[in-house]
């Protein structure tokens, strides 16, 4: 991962990362295809090895991680398996079917969804065109083939998140979207607080992130939202949460990786399985905490090919 990683974007909290819900801007991007056409833009599982990570497996962890293309329209749904589910060696065919289950919808309700495997994250992505399907899903709990199973709403596609801070904590989520999603803020598609943080998450329609967004008659800084890499705290490996862990019996020391094989484990010091400097994994000071935002991605492919556009012109201005 390269380090400008961490210079571009603002930072957010494990907590922060992993919040829940976007079912109500998914409602809004819905209605707006009515009047607007959106360009949709968008793994197969590289392995992740117990100590520093190089940046060309960093960069493989994040490719892997991306799913095929999926309707804009749906709403996709991230089913985590717990018990130590293994999504690249279960039947995917009854991992559905058992959700389907526990969500109480019947075969012919699910005809037009799409399940898709990420086995890098260990997840599941159910992507459908009903909202109440959708909302069903949600409440999946648990399912006949593993302990539990957590699920939560996810943006839409071809959006980009922002990060305000310093909004009150008592704001109920109808408050909030009454806030930022107004008529004068047409890009904005919606917004959540963090639990009980003053940090709220905006939803932008499209690849870009506003430097400033209206909340009521407020005009607030608004920063990149950056999503950190998963590392597991309970096999060492990167690329997935320790609450999906396929490894459950391949403990490793959280604070340094080392395999605990026996009781007798004497942590001396710390390693980051990211970068191996000796700080805890993901610490606030490591380097190759943040995956490069998308909009960050897409901006420098752009002006690269302006780059190589360029020279070419030159080059054939030359040979004139």
């Amino acid at each position: 991962m390269p380090h400008e990683a961490m210079v571009e974007g603002e930072q957010i909290s494990k907590e922060e990362a992993e919040s829940n819900g976007w079912i109500t801007a998914h409602r809004k991007r819905n209605a707006d295809k009515n009047r607007f056409k959106h360009k949709t833009h968008s793994a197969r599982q590289t392995g992740a090895h117990v100590g520093p990570a190089k940046a060309s497996q960093l960069r493989n962890v994040a490719a892997a991680s991306r799913l095929p293309r999926l309707p804009t329209s749906h709403f996709p749904v991230v089913v985590r398996p717990g018990g130590g589910l293994d999504v690249r060696t279960c039947s995917q065919l009854k991992v559905t079917q058992a959700i389907l289950m526990a969500a109480r919808l019947p075969p012919a309700a699910a005809e037009e969804n799409i399940v898709c495997a990420n086995a890098t994250q260990n997840i599941f992505v159910i992507s459908t065109p009903s909202e109440s399907n959708a909302n069903a899903y949600c409440k999946v709990q648990e399912i006949f083939l593993a302990d539990k199973k957590h699920s939560y709403i996810t943006p839409p596609g071809n959006t980009c998140r922002g990060v305000v801070r310093g909004i009150d904590t008592d704001l109920a989520e109808p408050a909030l979207q009454s806030l930022f999603v107004t008529p004068r803020s047409p890009m904005v598609l919606g917004a959540r607080s963090i639990k009980e943080t003053p940090t709220v998450i905006v939803l932008f329609n499209g690849m870009k992130v506003l430097n400033y967004v209206h909340c009521g008659p407020n005009m607030l800084r608004c920063t990149l939202y950056k999503r950190q890499i998963d590392t597991c705290r309970n096999c060492g490996r990167i690329g997935h949460r320790h609450d999906v862990c396929p490894r459950l019996t391949e403990k490793v020391c959280e604070k340094c990786g080392t395999s605990i094989i026996a009781n007798g484990h004497e942590c001396v010091q710390p390693k980051c399985t990211l970068c191996g400097d000796a700080h805890l994994a993901g610490d606030r000071t490591c380097k190759n905490r943040y995956q490069v935002p998308c909009v960050v991605r897409r901006r420098r492919r752009k002006r690269r090919k302006g780059g190589h556009k360029t020279k070419n012109a030159m080059s054939n201005a030359g040979d004139r």
